[in-house]
């Protein structure tokens, strides 16, 4: 008995956990804080690329470490590393300094990625109510995005006294959260990984999730390049606003008010999923964030904002919807390692893709050089994925 209540509070601090993930203080004014630091855009989306190519390499190691070592001490471990590089950044004014921040944010990332999403859906297998994983995917998803939300408004206000103190107040909520990860128990896993041969083992999983599982492929595929454009779009955010002039103070209110909208859209994927065919889902998904960033390549002005809403919907419904894909096509032995080859995907297209994108930006002095490239490479590869998921798309599990 004690067991059972011990595995179902698991769900609840995971809850904790997400909506710790997305309280950083600091972000709705991420762009303001470096430029008052002296570093330029182009530096900017270099620190953000270095950091999501560190993710890239160590995804899947720290995805096979999570199910080699346990989900609970790998999320311990996220959460350590995690508060250090915001320790770091509320200490650091030059590029080196943020770098290293970078790095550490980047280490507590690669372990929380896929770590977090095993853990739920283990946990609920537990319980034998696997089934609710989507469900519980999407509340996990739409409290950190209101907590995002909240963290947004308060930084925006904070910021006008102090930019600086945001990113103490970010490094005292993930403190939070380490203390949460502690209390966590290990789930059972139903069937666990052996033998002692790591790199081996992860070859052999890396192969059959890209090579020999079509359909797994194709849902990672389409995952990574609808994941690398809404990615991409939120680090425009910030720099669109000071293209139209919004106030500096209003930087936090229209980030939440995007977050919200977000929330509630991921609270909603498994009941609109129950309606609506997961091909057509994704479809319409995709055909949202090229919308937007045909939109925004056009329109500079306020109400040109309300794209960038958009697309923080359209990601608020792909996240819960692959992530239940995915851990129905996979087992408990290799699940972290494919959720963190998913996620692998769309860091490796991030980190290949933002810097140049920065760089249009900067050298052109408009962002709408750079949202028409994303919207006509993004549609044509989208396009061409759906054509190839065509023949195998009934072995997907609906």
């Amino acid at each position: 008995m004690r067991e059972a209540m011990e595995i179902r509070g698991n769900i609840w601090k995971l809850y904790v956990l997400r909506a710790l993930e997305g309280a950083i203080v600091l972000i709705p004014v991420l762009i303001p804080f470096y430029q008052e630091n002296g570093i330029p855009l182009t530096q900017v989306y270099l620190l953000e690329a270095l950091f999501s190519l560190q993710v890239l390499l160590l995804e899947i190691p720290t995805g096979y470490l999570a199910d080699r070592w346990g989900r609970k001490k790998t999320l311990v471990a996220a959460m350590f590393f995690w508060s250090g590089g915001w320790l770091w950044y509320g200490a650091g004014h030059t590029f080196v300094d943020f770098l290293a921040g970078e790095l550490l944010l980047g280490l507590g990332a690669s372990l929380f990625s896929g770590t977090i999403e095993a853990m739920t859906y283990d946990s609920l297998l537990e319980m034998q109510e696997e089934q609710r994983y989507r469900r519980v995917a999407s509340h996990q998803s739409f409290c950190m995005f209101i907590a995002e939300a909240c963290a947004s408004i308060l930084g925006g206000f904070i910021a006008l006294w102090n930019l600086r103190v945001t990113a103490w107040t970010t490094f005292g909520l993930v403190v939070l959260g380490l203390l949460v990860a502690l209390t966590l128990r290990e789930p059972h896993r139903h069937k666990k990984m052996e033998g002692s041969e790591h790199l081996r083992e992860i070859w052999r999983i890396v192969t059959h999730t890209l090579v020999r599982n079509v359909p797994l492929r194709s849902i990672i595929i389409l995952h990574s390049i609808i994941s690398t454009m809404t990615l991409s779009l939120f680090w425009f955010t910030q720099p669109y606003q000071m293209a139209v002039s919004l106030p500096l103070a209003f930087f936090g209110i229209t980030h939440a008010l995007i977050v919200t909208a977000g929330a509630f859209a991921s609270r909603e994927t498994h009941r609109l999923a129950q309606w609506i065919d997961d091909r057509l889902f994704l479809l319409l998904i995709a055909l949202a964030v090229i919308v937007c960033y045909t939109a925004l390549g056009t329109v500079t002005a306020l109400w040109g904002i309300s794209f960038f809403l958009i697309g923080r919907i359209a990601w608020a419904f792909l996240s819960p919807l692959t992530s239940d894909m995915v851990n129905r096509m996979t087992t408990s032995d290799v699940r972290a390692t494919v959720l963190s080859i998913r996620a692998l995907g769309s860091r490796l297209l991030f980190a290949c893709s933002i810097p140049f994108l920065g760089l249009i930006a900067d050298r052109s002095g408009s962002l709408s050089p750079a949202f028409f490239l994303v919207a006509i490479v993004g549609g044509s590869a989208l396009l061409v994925t759906f054509l190839l998921m065509r023949p195998v798309w009934e072995r997907i599990p609906k």
